[in-house]
Protein backbone atom coordinates (compact mmCIF):
# COMPACT_ATOMS: atom_id res chain seq x y z
CA UNK A 1 0.00 0.00 0.00
CA UNK A 2 1.69 3.22 -1.18
CA UNK A 3 0.81 6.46 0.62
CA UNK A 4 2.19 9.84 -0.48
CA UNK A 5 1.99 13.14 1.49
CA UNK A 6 1.64 11.06 4.64
CA UNK A 7 2.01 14.13 6.88
CA UNK A 8 -1.51 15.17 5.80
CA UNK A 9 -3.19 11.95 6.91
CA UNK A 10 -6.34 12.06 9.03
CA UNK A 11 -7.69 9.46 11.44
CA UNK A 12 -10.36 8.28 8.99
CA UNK A 13 -7.80 7.77 6.22
CA UNK A 14 -5.47 5.99 8.63
CA UNK A 15 -8.33 3.63 9.51
CA UNK A 16 -8.89 2.97 5.80
CA UNK A 17 -5.21 2.04 5.38
CA UNK A 18 -5.38 -0.26 8.41
CA UNK A 19 -8.49 -1.96 6.99
CA UNK A 20 -6.78 -2.50 3.62
CA UNK A 21 -3.68 -3.88 5.33
CA UNK A 22 -5.71 -6.38 7.36
CA UNK A 23 -7.48 -7.72 4.28
CA UNK A 24 -4.40 -9.66 3.22
CA UNK A 25 -1.68 -11.29 5.30
CA UNK A 26 1.87 -9.98 4.81
CA UNK A 27 0.63 -6.66 3.41
CA UNK A 28 3.10 -3.77 3.64
CA UNK A 29 2.68 -0.02 3.88
CA UNK A 30 5.13 2.31 2.13
CA UNK A 31 4.50 5.88 3.32
CA UNK A 32 6.34 9.04 2.24
CA UNK A 33 5.93 12.42 3.91
CA UNK A 34 7.53 15.29 5.79
CA UNK A 35 6.28 15.96 9.31
CA UNK A 36 7.85 19.44 9.10
CA UNK A 37 5.20 20.31 6.51
CA UNK A 38 2.11 19.10 8.37
CA UNK A 39 -0.11 22.20 8.11
CA UNK A 40 -3.67 20.95 7.62
CA UNK A 41 -5.03 20.22 11.09
CA UNK A 42 -8.06 22.37 10.20
CA UNK A 43 -8.86 19.76 7.51
CA UNK A 44 -8.47 16.80 9.88
CA UNK A 45 -4.75 16.07 9.56
CA UNK A 46 -3.26 14.50 12.71
CA UNK A 47 0.54 14.73 12.85
CA UNK A 48 0.80 12.10 15.60
CA UNK A 49 -0.28 9.41 13.11
CA UNK A 50 3.00 10.22 11.34
CA UNK A 51 5.30 10.81 14.31
CA UNK A 52 3.94 7.73 16.13
CA UNK A 53 3.90 5.49 13.05
CA UNK A 54 4.82 2.25 14.81
CA UNK A 55 2.17 2.83 17.46
CA UNK A 56 -0.42 3.04 14.68
CA UNK A 57 0.86 0.50 12.13
CA UNK A 58 3.35 -1.77 13.87
CA UNK A 59 7.10 -2.32 13.50
CA UNK A 60 8.69 -0.40 10.66
CA UNK A 61 11.89 0.71 8.93
CA UNK A 62 12.44 4.44 8.66
CA UNK A 63 14.56 6.11 5.98
CA UNK A 64 15.38 9.80 5.78
CA UNK A 65 15.46 11.81 2.55
CA UNK A 66 17.68 14.67 3.69
CA UNK A 67 18.73 16.15 0.35
CA UNK A 68 16.84 19.23 -0.86
CA UNK A 69 17.01 20.64 -4.37
CA UNK A 70 15.00 23.81 -3.72
CA UNK A 71 16.50 26.35 -1.32
CA UNK A 72 20.20 27.12 -0.89
CA UNK A 73 22.14 25.71 2.05
CA UNK A 74 21.83 28.83 4.23
CA UNK A 75 18.04 28.89 3.95
CA UNK A 76 17.83 25.10 4.34
CA UNK A 77 20.01 25.02 7.49
CA UNK A 78 18.34 28.03 9.11
CA UNK A 79 14.82 26.77 8.42
CA UNK A 80 15.69 23.25 9.63
CA UNK A 81 17.12 24.57 12.91
CA UNK A 82 14.04 26.76 13.32
CA UNK A 83 11.45 24.01 12.87
CA UNK A 84 13.41 21.55 15.03
CA UNK A 85 13.17 23.87 18.02
CA UNK A 86 10.00 21.88 18.56
CA UNK A 87 11.51 18.72 20.11
CA UNK A 88 8.55 16.63 18.92
CA UNK A 89 9.46 17.08 15.25
CA UNK A 90 11.48 14.23 13.76
CA UNK A 91 15.21 14.97 13.52
CA UNK A 92 16.76 15.48 10.08
CA UNK A 93 20.12 16.83 8.86
CA UNK A 94 19.19 18.71 5.70
CA UNK A 95 21.69 19.10 2.86
CA UNK A 96 21.09 21.25 -0.20
CA UNK A 97 22.31 20.72 -3.75
CA UNK A 98 22.64 24.53 -3.89
CA UNK A 99 25.55 26.15 -2.01
CA UNK A 100 24.81 28.74 0.65
CA UNK A 101 24.28 32.30 -0.56
CA UNK A 102 25.46 34.87 1.98
CA UNK A 103 22.76 37.15 3.40
CA UNK A 104 20.05 35.32 1.43
CA UNK A 105 17.62 35.81 4.34
CA UNK A 106 16.80 39.51 4.67
CA UNK A 107 14.62 41.27 7.24
CA UNK A 108 12.98 44.55 6.21
CA UNK A 109 11.26 46.45 9.05
CA UNK A 110 8.45 48.69 7.76
CA UNK A 111 7.44 51.83 9.64
CA UNK A 112 3.73 52.50 10.16
CA UNK A 113 2.26 55.93 9.49
CA UNK A 114 0.26 56.35 12.72
CA UNK A 115 -0.90 52.77 12.50
CA UNK A 116 -0.18 49.50 10.72
CA UNK A 117 2.50 49.61 8.01
CA UNK A 118 1.40 49.64 4.38
CA UNK A 119 2.80 46.25 3.38
CA UNK A 120 1.23 46.42 -0.10
CA UNK A 121 3.07 49.65 -0.89
CA UNK A 122 6.31 48.28 0.56
CA UNK A 123 5.92 45.09 -1.47
CA UNK A 124 5.58 47.00 -4.75
CA UNK A 125 8.68 49.08 -3.92
CA UNK A 126 10.67 45.94 -3.17
CA UNK A 127 9.53 44.27 -6.40
CA UNK A 128 10.64 47.31 -8.40
CA UNK A 129 14.00 47.30 -6.64
CA UNK A 130 14.48 43.58 -7.24
CA UNK A 131 13.54 43.95 -10.91
CA UNK A 132 16.08 46.74 -11.35
CA UNK A 133 18.85 44.83 -9.57
CA UNK A 134 18.28 41.65 -11.60
CA UNK A 135 18.16 43.66 -14.81
CA UNK A 136 21.64 44.96 -14.01
CA UNK A 137 23.06 41.44 -13.72
CA UNK A 138 20.88 39.81 -16.40
CA UNK A 139 23.94 38.46 -18.22
CA UNK A 140 24.57 36.18 -15.23
CA UNK A 141 21.22 34.39 -15.36
CA UNK A 142 19.13 35.17 -18.46
CA UNK A 143 18.78 32.65 -21.27
CA UNK A 144 16.29 31.85 -24.02
CA UNK A 145 14.72 29.23 -21.75
CA UNK A 146 14.78 31.55 -18.73
CA UNK A 147 13.81 35.09 -19.76
CA UNK A 148 12.66 36.05 -16.25
CA UNK A 149 13.26 34.96 -12.66
CA UNK A 150 10.31 33.89 -10.53
CA UNK A 151 9.27 35.89 -7.47
CA UNK A 152 6.51 34.68 -5.14
CA UNK A 153 4.83 37.05 -2.70
CA UNK A 154 3.38 35.11 0.25
CA UNK A 155 1.04 36.02 3.08
CA UNK A 156 -0.58 34.32 6.09
CA UNK A 157 -4.10 35.69 5.45
CA UNK A 158 -5.66 36.67 2.12
CA UNK A 159 -6.58 40.12 3.42
CA UNK A 160 -2.89 40.96 2.90
CA UNK A 161 -3.03 40.34 -0.87
CA UNK A 162 -1.14 43.39 -2.25
CA UNK A 163 -2.19 43.01 -5.87
CA UNK A 164 -5.95 43.69 -5.80
CA UNK A 165 -6.59 40.98 -8.42
CA UNK A 166 -4.01 42.40 -10.87
CA UNK A 167 -0.37 41.39 -10.54
CA UNK A 168 2.24 43.95 -11.68
CA UNK A 169 4.33 43.32 -14.79
CA UNK A 170 8.12 43.69 -14.84
CA UNK A 171 10.85 43.16 -17.39
CA UNK A 172 13.04 40.81 -15.38
CA UNK A 173 10.78 39.07 -12.87
CA UNK A 174 7.61 37.00 -13.12
CA UNK A 175 5.47 37.74 -10.07
CA UNK A 176 2.89 35.50 -8.39
CA UNK A 177 1.14 35.80 -5.05
CA UNK A 178 -0.63 33.42 -2.70
CA UNK A 179 -1.12 32.35 0.91
CA UNK A 180 1.43 30.30 2.84
CA UNK A 181 -0.84 27.25 2.59
CA UNK A 182 -1.20 27.46 -1.19
CA UNK A 183 2.56 27.81 -1.64
CA UNK A 184 3.25 24.33 -0.26
CA UNK A 185 5.02 22.26 -2.92
CA UNK A 186 5.93 25.30 -5.05
CA UNK A 187 9.20 27.16 -5.49
CA UNK A 188 10.61 30.40 -6.85
CA UNK A 189 13.95 32.14 -7.22
CA UNK A 190 12.96 34.76 -4.64
CA UNK A 191 10.12 35.07 -2.15
CA UNK A 192 8.71 38.03 -0.25
CA UNK A 193 6.89 37.22 3.01
CA UNK A 194 4.46 39.91 4.14
CA UNK A 195 3.69 41.04 7.70
CA UNK A 196 5.95 38.70 9.67
CA UNK A 197 4.81 40.51 12.80
CA UNK A 198 3.14 39.89 16.13
CA UNK A 199 -0.64 40.15 16.37
CA UNK A 200 -3.84 38.15 16.09
CA UNK A 201 -3.46 37.98 12.31
CA UNK A 202 0.33 37.92 12.44
CA UNK A 203 2.96 35.19 12.28
CA UNK A 204 2.37 33.16 14.33
CA UNK A 205 -1.37 33.69 14.12
CA UNK A 206 -2.95 34.08 17.53
CA UNK A 207 -6.51 33.45 16.30
CA UNK A 208 -7.90 30.61 18.40
CA UNK A 209 -9.86 27.78 16.85
CA UNK A 210 -13.61 27.74 17.30
CA UNK A 211 -14.59 25.56 20.28
CA UNK A 212 -17.07 23.59 18.17
CA UNK A 213 -14.42 22.89 15.53
CA UNK A 214 -12.05 21.68 18.23
CA UNK A 215 -14.57 18.94 19.03
CA UNK A 216 -14.07 17.36 15.60
CA UNK A 217 -10.44 18.28 14.89
CA UNK A 218 -7.42 16.28 16.10
CA UNK A 219 -6.25 17.17 19.60
CA UNK A 220 -4.02 20.26 19.80
CA UNK A 221 -0.26 19.82 20.16
CA UNK A 222 1.46 20.64 23.42
CA UNK A 223 4.26 22.73 21.86
CA UNK A 224 3.15 26.36 21.51
CA UNK A 225 2.13 27.35 17.96
CA UNK A 226 3.50 24.03 16.63
CA UNK A 227 1.54 24.12 13.37
CA UNK A 228 2.16 27.85 12.87
CA UNK A 229 5.89 27.11 13.18
CA UNK A 230 5.64 24.46 10.47
CA UNK A 231 3.61 26.79 8.27
CA UNK A 232 6.30 29.47 8.58
CA UNK A 233 8.90 26.82 7.73
CA UNK A 234 6.99 26.02 4.53
CA UNK A 235 6.88 29.71 3.56
CA UNK A 236 10.55 30.22 4.38
CA UNK A 237 11.74 27.33 2.20
CA UNK A 238 10.05 28.23 -1.10
CA UNK A 239 13.00 30.32 -2.36
CA UNK A 240 16.21 29.10 -3.99
CA UNK A 241 18.13 32.39 -4.17
CA UNK A 242 16.74 34.61 -1.42
CA UNK A 243 13.83 35.41 0.88
CA UNK A 244 12.73 38.86 2.10
CA UNK A 245 10.71 39.11 5.32
CA UNK A 246 8.70 42.32 5.71
CA UNK A 247 7.84 43.03 9.33
CA UNK A 248 6.21 45.73 11.43
CA UNK A 249 9.19 47.68 12.83
CA UNK A 250 7.38 48.14 16.16
CA UNK A 251 6.02 44.59 16.51
CA UNK A 252 8.36 42.14 14.76
CA UNK A 253 7.43 38.49 15.01
CA UNK A 254 9.06 36.37 17.69
CA UNK A 255 10.22 34.23 14.76
CA UNK A 256 12.46 37.09 13.58
CA UNK A 257 14.34 36.84 16.88
CA UNK A 258 14.70 33.08 16.48
CA UNK A 259 16.05 33.40 12.94
CA UNK A 260 18.52 36.00 14.17
CA UNK A 261 19.67 33.69 16.97
CA UNK A 262 20.12 30.83 14.49
CA UNK A 263 21.66 32.58 11.48
CA UNK A 264 23.59 35.31 13.32
CA UNK A 265 25.56 37.51 10.93
CA UNK A 266 24.21 35.57 7.94
CA UNK A 267 20.90 37.37 8.49
CA UNK A 268 20.74 40.88 7.02
CA UNK A 269 18.54 43.70 8.31
CA UNK A 270 17.94 46.39 5.70
CA UNK A 271 15.59 49.15 4.58
CA UNK A 272 13.10 48.72 1.75
CA UNK A 273 15.71 50.38 -0.51
CA UNK A 274 18.45 47.95 0.52
CA UNK A 275 20.40 50.13 2.95
CA UNK A 276 21.84 48.22 5.93
CA UNK A 277 20.21 48.68 9.35
CA UNK A 278 22.10 48.46 12.62
CA UNK A 279 20.60 45.56 14.52
CA UNK A 280 20.22 45.65 18.30
CA UNK A 281 22.78 43.22 19.80
CA UNK A 282 20.60 42.62 22.86
CA UNK A 283 17.13 41.70 21.58
CA UNK A 284 18.13 40.70 18.00
CA UNK A 285 14.93 42.17 16.51
CA UNK A 286 15.17 45.90 17.15
CA UNK A 287 17.10 48.55 15.27
CA UNK A 288 19.54 51.00 16.82
CA UNK A 289 18.35 54.59 16.43
CA UNK A 290 19.46 58.03 17.61
CA UNK A 291 17.56 59.08 20.73
CA UNK A 292 17.50 62.05 23.07
CA UNK A 293 17.89 61.71 26.80
CA UNK A 294 17.64 64.17 29.62
CA UNK A 295 19.09 67.60 28.94
CA UNK A 296 18.82 66.78 25.20
CA UNK A 297 21.79 64.42 25.41
CA UNK A 298 22.19 62.16 22.35
CA UNK A 299 22.59 58.40 22.63
CA UNK A 300 21.91 55.23 20.65
CA UNK A 301 18.99 53.08 21.77
CA UNK A 302 16.83 50.20 20.59
CA UNK A 303 13.55 51.10 18.89
CA UNK A 304 11.87 48.27 20.83
CA UNK A 305 12.03 50.29 24.09
CA UNK A 306 10.59 49.70 26.69
CA UNK A 307 10.64 45.96 25.87
CA UNK A 308 14.37 46.32 25.17
CA UNK A 309 16.36 48.92 27.13
CA UNK A 310 19.71 48.49 25.35
CA UNK A 311 21.65 51.75 24.95
CA UNK A 312 25.13 52.77 23.86
CA UNK A 313 26.98 56.04 23.33
CA UNK A 314 26.42 57.96 20.09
Amino acid sequence: ILVDEFQDISESRANLIKALKHQKPFSNIFAVGDDWQSIYRFAGSDITIFTEFEKNFGASWQGRLEQTYRCNQLIAETAASFVQRNPLQLRKAVRSSRPAIAKSIRIIPIEGDRGKPDFAKACHRLLARLDGFLGGIAAQWRSAERPKLKVMVLWRYNQLDPFERTKPSFGNIEVSGMSFHRAKGLEADYTILLDISEGDYGVPSRIEDDELLNLVMPRPETFEYAEERRLFYVALTRASRGVFLLTNSREPSRYIRELSEIAGENLRFETIDGEPIRQCPACHIGQLVERKGRNNGQFIGCNQFPECDHTQPS
